[in-house]
């Protein structure tokens, strides 16, 4: 009679025994049962690091390694769960940025190399409430939204490191200080709807200008180093976006695909690529202030989706993405951009995790552009630039090592660093036009306690990734 219990209860505390080192989902652990008991009232606090080191191995502006690192925490409420709010929920992001930047010191590349790159800071991401309704059909986020976390996402361009492959590099050149890219982000407020299991359409409205004002060198990260530096005067921007997926729940029999159509409009002023307000090329030394032109706007395009799964698994095979951007040419310095890529989980026997992914982006820069570059030529500036376009091609491999642990062996190719020719010296002297090719080698260490984020030269690199509380 007392055995059975007996026999129950060792089940009960082999099942209860906690995973080791190298098999739990977090570094840290449960903390002594804090996270779990957290977790049961509705909060989650997660963290993740990533650590890394890059080389410029030629090409550029200086051959060059560099150390990055990331720390970023959020906590996530389920504030029905906390405190009886029905379908509300609540959610804040700090980043801790360190290291020198690989692209803008040592490339001089549009496009960062590294989608963790940034002016060294502690900051505020993101900070918002959410209110859900209809069964979570209808929900309304507003507060600190970062634009590239709501819109213009690609589940499967995420496997790759560089920047271009997160918040495009049209919208990061064109929109005033950058748009809402990392590490920026803006004031506004998101409208989601899900229509049907198919179709879901989304509407947000932001401030148009993250960090406003000048500064020197134009930075405007430095501008707003702490992320809290609101300004609610800014001209808004609006952004849409309908995305129509099918089979996308798991079991599903079909492969999931994903095709999205958006874009923004910017209700503020924006300068002209080519004339002044006289009608002179900016190209020339009699040249005065830039025309501008009321209002910016962008359409783009996004298809996601996989192409190819291993019989009887549920995400196992071949993925691939493509991404369009169309923008006026007379007020964007980059109004035609396309990214395409691959990416293939579980590529090898027993390493169901690992992920390789390849990828292409290719920026256009606006023939306005172009035409005053050769307006300064003929006016006598010998070391005009030449622009035309930048493009890059990476290679990556993503190794779980454990399940908080990721190494990430990374190679790039950028192609005319800057958007086009420059001539001896120029790049060098100055990183807002640049140009050139070069490579870049590196190693990357990610911590991470529950978070993961989202660059044209030869670039190489290694990561590791850690998951901590």
């Amino acid at each position: 009679m007392c055995l059975a219990p007996a026999a129950s209860w060792a089940d009960e505390a082999k099942a209860e025994a906690p995973k080791g080192l190298w098999e739990r989902e977090t570094l840290t652990g449960d903390w002594g049962g804090l996270r779990s008991g957290l977790e049961d009232r509705g909060v989650k606090v997660n963290a993740a690091y990533t650590a890394e080191a890059l080389g410029n191995a030629a090409g550029g502006i200086k051959r060059r390694a560099v150390g990055n690192a990331l720390l970023q925490v959020d906590v996530d409420a389920d504030l029905e769960q906390a405190v009886g709010w029905k379908g509300g929920a609540f959610h804040v992001t700090g980043l801790h940025i360190q290291g020198r930047q690989l692209s803008a010191n040592f490339i001089g590349n549009l496009i960062p190399v590294r989608d963790i790159e940034a002016a060294p800071s502690t900051r505020l991401f993101s900070l918002w409430l959410q209110q859900s309704v209809l069964d979570d059909k209808v929900s309304l986020r507003f507060g600190q939204l970062p634009m590239q976390e709501e819109f213009f996402n690609s589940a499967v361009a995420a496997n790759l490191i560089n920047s271009a492959f997160g918040w495009p590099p049209s919208f990061a050149a064109n929109l005033p200080s950058g748009g809402g890219g990392y590490p920026l982000s803006n004031l506004g407020a998101r409208l989601k709807v899900q229509a049907t299991d198919r179709l879901a359409v989304q509407a947000g409205l932001f401030t148009g200008n993250v960090a406003p004002g000048t500064n020197a060198g134009g930075d405007a990260q430095k501008r707003n180093r702490s992320g809290t530096d609101y300004n609610a005067d800014e001209p808004p921007m609006w952004m849409g976006e309908m995305q129509y997926g099918l089979n996308q729940g798991k079991g599903a029999a079909g492969l999931p695909q994903m095709v999205k159509l958006g874009g923004w409009y910017y209700n503020g002023r924006a300068t002209d690529q080519r004339w002044d307000i006289s009608g002179v090329s900016l190209g020339s030394n009699a040249a005065g202030s830039a025309k501008t032109h009321r209002g910016n706007w962008a359409l783009y395009g996004i298809y996601d989706g996989m192409l190819l799964r291993e019989a009887g698994t549920d995400d196992l095979g071949l993925s691939g993405f493509f991404r369009v951007t169309a923008l006026p040419e007379d007020r964007n310095q980059m109004p035609f951009y396309f990214d395409a890529g691959l990416s293939y989980k579980g590529p090898f026997e027993g390493r169901d995790d690992d992920v390789v992914a390849l990828g292409f982006a290719f920026g256009r820069m606006s023939p306005a552009l172009a035409a005053r570059d050769a307006d300064a030529r003929r006016f006598g500036t010998a070391t005009a630039p030449d622009h035309d376009y930048e493009a890059a091609v990476e290679l990556s491999y993503r190794y779980q090592v454990t399940p908080w642990l990721t190494v990430v062996p990374d190679v790039q190719y950028v192609v005319h660093p800057g958007g086009g020719h420059h001539p001896a010296g120029e790049l060098r002297q100055d990183h807002s036009r640049r140009h050139g090719a070069g490579p870049a080698d590196g190693v990357q260490a990610v911590g991470s306690c529950g978070f993961r984020r989202r660059r044209l030269y030869l670039a190489g690199g290694t990561g590791r990734g850690v998951t901590t509380p």
